[in-house]
């Protein structure tokens, strides 16, 4: 098997995502429902915010779903276009403090130099949308790396459909099979088996535990700092 083309899901992937999303939120959902820190934590916990370890659940909407799914957990039952601005606030009007909070999970630039010296074309697949999505890896300097952001917005169905495995191979020219999908949550192993990648590889450093997704997965590693030398020896 010859990989080609390495695909990354976001958070927990290469951002720190309860590092990063957890104090987001909380500003956030304070500032929108106008409540305290214990009403903004509530609101998160419908969406699967764990006070006690004080992180997503593995799974969970806020580990890996999508802006749309947010609205339809905090604003259940609102018409479509009202959930269309709520989705545009949460995208949009909050950008500073992204830029204040977003952590990456450790220094990205020479993991992915390294890949891409090793001639591997990356891109990133992630349900959150496409604006937020390319903002971030913009932020944290990296977005030169890759050849599209793939996002839910930008793909019929989002993660786990295959959507976005088959999006990337007809953005690099390269088949399915050649592409291995990375990701930290069951749904981008899933992702990876719809989609017909090559290989379906799990990272530890998000919110799934080895029990969550090592079953899912073909390799699973720490981090993506592990990457390089894995598909090195394969």
């Amino acid at each position: 098997m010859t990989i080609k083309g390495v695909l990354f899901d976001k958070d927990g992937t290469l951002i720190d995502v309860n590092a990063t999303w957890i104090p987001i939120y909380r500003e956030v959902l304070m500032d929108l429902f106008d409540t305290d820190l214990a009403g903004a934590e509530a609101l998160m916990a419908k969406a699967g915010y764990d006070k006690a370890s004080e992180s997503f659940k593995a799974g969970s909407i806020l580990a890996g779903g999508t802006t749309r799914q947010l609205v339809q957990t905090w604003w259940p039952g609102i018409g479509e276009k009202e959930a269309a601005a709520k989705a545009h606030a949460l995208d949009h009007d909050y950008v500073h403090l992204v830029k204040e909070r977003l952590s990456p999970l450790m220094p990205l630039e020479p993991i992915l130099s390294e890949l891409r010296a090793m001639g591997l074309k990356l891109g990133v697949a992630t349900n959150d949308s496409h604006v937020s999505a390319r903002n971030h890896m913009a932020h944290v300097g990296v977005i030169a790396h890759f050849e599209d952001i793939i996002a839910a917005d930008t793909v019929p169905v989002p993660k786990p459909s295959g959507n976005m495995i088959r999006r990337f191979a007809e953005i690099t020219g390269m088949p399915a099979s050649a592409i291995a999908m990375v990701g930290d949550n069951s749904h981008d192993m899933e992702e990876a088996r719809n989609g017909g990648a090559g290989l379906a590889i799990a990272v530890l450093s998000g919110n799934a535990a080895h029990g969550d997704i090592a079953h899912l997965a073909d390799h699973t590693i720490a981090s993506v700092a592990e990457l390089p030398a894995l598909l090195r020896s394969l």
